[in-house]
């Protein structure tokens, strides 16, 4: 098994995640105007799958975490066992305000932003 230089992806990384951001914004966006409509609570789901997985592939754990509690939510949405809130619209709005931070880090310093807390209190106010 030969190491991956993960320097060379790094653009990709950077291009496809900042896409995958404004696409939840504007899913987001869309959500709060029609709170049970399943395609748009499926592709904020994918969007954070996706965005939850590229950063573990890169190693950036922390940002990662961060997407997978908010992937957590909308998989429950997702499957019935629970309804979409628009009241915590600011809270998602804040965890992507955080993952497009942490990726200005990683653009310009090579290492995500310490968003441990964030994690934490985005757990806590998504329950």
């Amino acid at each position: 098994m030969t190491d991956l230089d993960l320097v060379a992806y790094k653009g990709l990384y950077l291009e496809t995640a900042r896409q995958h951001l404004s696409d939840l914004k504007n899913n987001l966006l869309q959500l709060n105007q029609s709170p049970t409509d399943q395609k748009i609570i499926y592709e904020i789901f994918r969007l954070f799958h996706s965005l939850k997985s590229q950063n573990y592939f890169m190693g950036f754990e922390k940002t990662a975490n961060l997407c997978k509690v908010a992937e957590n939510y909308f998989r429950e949405i997702k499957d019935g066992a629970r309804n979409y809130n628009s009241n915590f619209s600011h809270i998602i709005q804040d965890a992507i305000l955080k993952i497009e931070n942490s990726l200005t880090s990683i653009e310009k310093e090579n290492k995500e932003t310490d968003i441990s807390s964030d994690i934490i209190s985005l757990e806590s106010n998504l329950s």
